[in-house]
Order: C-alpha cells, then structure tokens, then sequence
C-alpha cells in the first residue's frame, strides 16, 4: 500500500474546489487499498483508492477539522 500524506491548509482558501467529508477507513480497508491518502495534521487515513489526477480540484475535509489536498 502506499501511504501519500496530504497537505493541510486554512479553510478560506477552498475557493471553487469540491470538499469531501472524510470518514472513517477500517484499517483492514486501508491495507487492501491500492493507495491510501493520510491528514497532514493528525495522520489518519482520509481516503483510500484514488488515483492522484482525480484529487487535484478536491479538498478533503477530515475529522479533526483540518482541510487537505494533494
């Protein structure tokens, strides 16, 4: 599995960019993922089985509160 860690950013900055709601990943999902994308504030997994190129207008929301992208 590889592990990309996101990078977090204030939340005024989202502009015209699609926020998703992070939930939480079973670890034994994460492992079976291809890929897995980790918050850059509290490291847990945000989102699983994405390739890069679809993140790129997407910021995820995770749930301590942080917003990350790639």
């Amino acid at each position: 599995m590889i592990m990309t860690s996101m990078r977090v950013f204030p939340g005024l900055f989202v502009g015209r960019r699609e926020v998703i709601q992070a939930v939480e990943v079973p670890p034994e999902q994460a492992q079976a993922a291809g890929s897995a994308f980790i918050c850059g504030a509290c490291e847990e997994v945000v989102l699983t089985g994405r390739e890069s190129s679809d993140l790129r207008d997407v910021v995820v929301k995770c749930r301590c509160g942080e917003f990350n992208q790639l």
